[in-house]
């Protein structure tokens, strides 16, 4: 086996993401068996999907599950037979879902899918009990029903907001991982001693994504706009965001045989040239 590019093929990835098939993720337990190095890049991956879920992971609403509990406290109270009738797997679901001290930091990517899953069916199995008391119950819960279900919508939107950045997160693994990219370092310059972004760059197919980790919040009718300088004359190379999208690769407008980048404050929309006087940071391309 040619273990380096058996790496740098992606089914490690998927293998970590759970996107591959059974018989192919036995493939790879074996070639993580059978191979070191093999093993540290599969547990590098499993290391960078939980530091990203990490950062971006969103917790449920405050009190949420002190709200679900004390609600349902109530129903068996006053709706004994009907409550009965509600899963116990219910209850188990919504303690191991909003326990802090048991979820955090350590959750995988896949484990947070299951929980987030159980949240919206644990969710709908109350929803369909509360809609059964309602025809024998007051209005005030009907109120509390329709709660649950708009606290329902919330935590189906939170997990389509999550596996989008799960899937944004996979492709910029593989974008990393991508030989075929060069990573250009831009420090800020003159004043802007503390600015910082990254390019990555390929050469062969022209792609460009720009990476803003440290560039100060520009004004209302400003902003940041990319530069590729060809045989000292700039061309530009699109502008782009910061605010959510400061820690993503932001796609830029292709780029050829460029021997320097650099990044230029301007007018909202971007300027057909840059203004020096506002250059924040710049790095050349090496080799």
């Amino acid at each position: 086996m040619d273990v380096q590019r058996y790496i740098s093929s992606g089914v490690i990835e998927n293998h970590v993401t759970g996107l591959l098939s059974e018989p192919e993720s036995r493939e790879v337990v074996s070639a993580i068996q059978q191979h070191p190095e093999v093993k540290a890049a599969a547990d590098a991956v499993q290391d960078d999907m939980e530091r990203y879920i990490q950062l971006w992971a969103q917790k449920p609403p405050a009190g949420i599950r002190r709200q679900l509990m004390e609600r349902l406290h109530k129903d068996d109270v006053r709706e004994e037979p009907v409550a009965a009738a509600t899963p116990a797997l219910s209850t188990a679901t919504y303690e191991d879902i909003f326990s802090e001290d048991k979820k955090g930091a350590n959750s995988s990517p896949s484990r947070v899918w299951q929980y987030t899953a159980a949240a919206a069916i644990a969710l709908l199995l109350g929803s369909v009990s509360m809609n059964i008391m309602s025809y024998s119950k007051s209005d005030s819960v009907t109120g509390q029903l329709a709660s649950l279900q708009d606290e329902q919508v919330a935590l189906s939107a939170e997990k389509d907001a999550l596996k989008e950045q799960l899937d944004y997160a996979h492709k910029e693994l593989g974008l990393m991982k991508d030989p075929s990219f060069k990573w250009i370092r831009m420090p800020g310059v003159g004043k802007h001693t503390g600015a910082f972004a990254t390019i990555g760059w390929n050469p062969q197919s022209k792609e460009a994504f720009i990476l803003a980790q440290a560039l100060p919040e520009p004004p209302a009718d400003k902003q940041y706009q990319l530069w590729a300088i060809v045989n000292g004359k700039p061309i530009d190379a699109g502008v782009f965001e910061l605010g959510a999208k400061t820690h993503t690769l932001q796609k830029v407008k292709p780029v050829e045989n460029a021997q320097v980048f650099a990044v230029t404050l301007e007018k909202k929309g971007g300027s057909p040239e840059p203004t020096l006087e506002q250059m924040f940071v710049a790095g050349k391309v090496a080799g």
